[in-house]
């Protein structure tokens, strides 16, 4: 993420030096503020480098959400009370750097660049902290499933805060490619501008830090097989499931296979010069 400031400040410093070096090429620069699927609310600079070209870069964030459907419920054991919280998410703000094309000189564009973000893309944890006890009990888990190897159980647990969570993995950077309309330097004063496209992930997949047989902390990966223990089964002891165990795993396996992700944006940019 560092090297993503240092690109866009390198930009702003070298665009007008350039300008000034080759006269023939018009230069402006603008600031503006956006909100969409998947980068959230965020801010941006345009640099348009020619006339039918425009470089932007930016940096986009999402509040944490509340999932209520998937509470962990857990049950009266020994002096503990039964304990429920409800699971939260986040998606890990990102940069980007994209390139504006205008084919006809009009307001549709073509655009393409890149997505830069944190590993963890998707975070889960819950809201509400889990007592010391079921920090020092945990969740057994085996990867794939397998209960009769015990090179592959581990065992799940809280945080010294009360806090489980797992992270959809994916690559921090991230190519995309859309159209839109509007240009990010306005001729005008004001202007807006709506885009629409992808950004190639690749799948992802889901992890969570887990103790070995050893007592080492691993981050291991949450395989399908083991979804019933660690997402359904933490929510039983007659507790009512909101859907079967089937539509849990497909929708974790629907999430790990799944190579892009759909980005909508507006935008509304002011004119510096």
């Amino acid at each position: 993420m560092k090297r993503f400031f240092f690109l866009a400040a390198l930009l702003a410093i070298l665009m007008p030096a350039r300008v000034s070096a080759q006269a023939d090429l018009p230069f402006s620069m603008s600031a503006g503020v956006s909100v969409g699927v998947m980068d959230g609310a965020g801010v941006g600079l345009a640099f348009g480098v020619l006339d039918n070209l425009n470089v932007r870069v930016g940096y986009g964030v999402i509040p944490s959400f509340l999932i209520p459907e998937y509470a962990i419920d857990l049950p009266t054991w020994g002096n503990n009370p039964a304990t429920s919280t409800a699971l939260s998410g986040s998606i890990a703000g990102s940069g980007n750097l994209l390139v504006d094309y205008h084919p006809t000189g009009g307001s549709f564009r073509i655009t393409a660049g890149m997505f830069l973000g944190a590993k963890d893309y998707i975070n889960f944890f819950n809201t509400k902290a889990l007592p010391d006890s079921y920090h020092q009990a945990g969740v057994s888990y085996y990867v794939d499933g397998d209960t009769t190897d015990m090179t592959k159980f581990y065992r799940i647990q809280s945080d010294e805060n009360g806090i489980v969570s797992a992270a959809f993995k994916s690559a921090s950077v991230r190519p995309f490619i859309g159209f839109g309309f509007g240009s990010a330097v306005p001729k005008n004063r004001v202007g807006m501008t709506f885009d629409l496209g992808v950004e190639y992930i690749g799948g992802m997949d889901l992890r969570t830090d887990a103790r070995n047989r050893k007592g080492d902390l691993e981050n291991i990966a949450l395989t399908t097989d083991g979804v019933l223990q660690t997402i359904y089964e933490i929510r039983g002891h007659g507790a009512e499931r909101p859907m079967s165990y089937d539509k849990y795993v497909s929708y974790v396996d629907k999430l790990r296979s799944l190579p892009v992700l759909p980005v909508a944006r507006l935008s509304v940019f002011v004119k510096l010069f």
